[in-house]
């Protein structure tokens, strides 16, 4: 059963479907019927979940719907009670990329695939620096930008989530020189299958990629979430 919206919570869907602006705290108080201090508290959760901000001169500024962020921080809570939680929601980003991989490959257009290659080429720039440099931001959108033009506002939440959870688990900064060579040349298979439309040998440079990254000893995820 789906649990009801709080009042406030309820008033904000509104009027984010409606594109209506959100009057002040006194304002609900009189139109909702209950307390100020009932719609300070009511308030909360959507600040947490980021679907509004409030702001002493701007006042309740709404937000578009994203998932992002209760997600991760739904997540960050779970993985402060059991690390393992991050393999398991690695095990659904993997199940979840190779699923849509052959849809969003099709959607992809030469400006997509000319923010890849800037991004590998970076990502390699990094790698032969000496010390190396790990490149983060470049694997992360380097996914993003291949599932992007699908628009599907659920799958990108969940897929951001993992990278933030990622990062926040800091098990890159344990990636060896020859670790990372391997990683990218399967990012540049990926890439190279995508420009000439070979999206078999793609699918396949991906799979055996994400195997490389179950195989690989992890760090110890339990010391880096707590």
């Amino acid at each position: 059963m789906v649990n009801e919206l709080s009042p406030v919570l309820k008033y904000i869907a509104d009027a984010v479907r409606q594109d209506e602006p959100i009057p002040s705290i006194s304002e609900l108080s009189a139109q909702l019927g209950i307390s100020k201090a009932s719609v300070r508290e009511q308030l909360e959760v959507p600040k947490q979940l980021g679907f509004v901000e409030v702001r002493t001169r701007t006042g309740i500024q709404k937000h578009d719907f994203c998932l992002t962020r209760p997600l991760t921080l739904s997540m960050t809570y779970g993985l402060q009670i059991d690390p393992e939680l991050f393999q398991e929601y690695a095990s659904l980003r993997r199940k979840l990329e190779i699923a849509y991989w052959y849809e969003a490959c099709a959607l992809l257009e030469k400006t997509d695939i000319q923010e890849l290659q800037k991004l590998e080429e970076r990502a390699n720039w990094k790698i032969n620096q000496h010390p190396v440099v790990i490149p983060v931001m470049e694997h992360r959108r380097f996914h993003l930008t291949i599932y992007r033009p699908l628009n599907n506002r659920v799958l990108n939440s969940v897929l951001e989530t993992y990278w933030d959870l990622y990062e926040a688990s800091q098990i890159n900064y344990y990636r060896d020189h020859e670790y990372l060579e391997s990683v990218w040349s399967y990012h540049r298979q990926m890439l190279d299958a995508i420009a000439s439309k070979a999206y078999e040998k793609g699918y396949e440079a991906l799979v055996t990629h994400f195997d490389l990254m179950k195989t690989y000893k992890k760090a110890d995820l339990r010391q880096r979430f707590e």
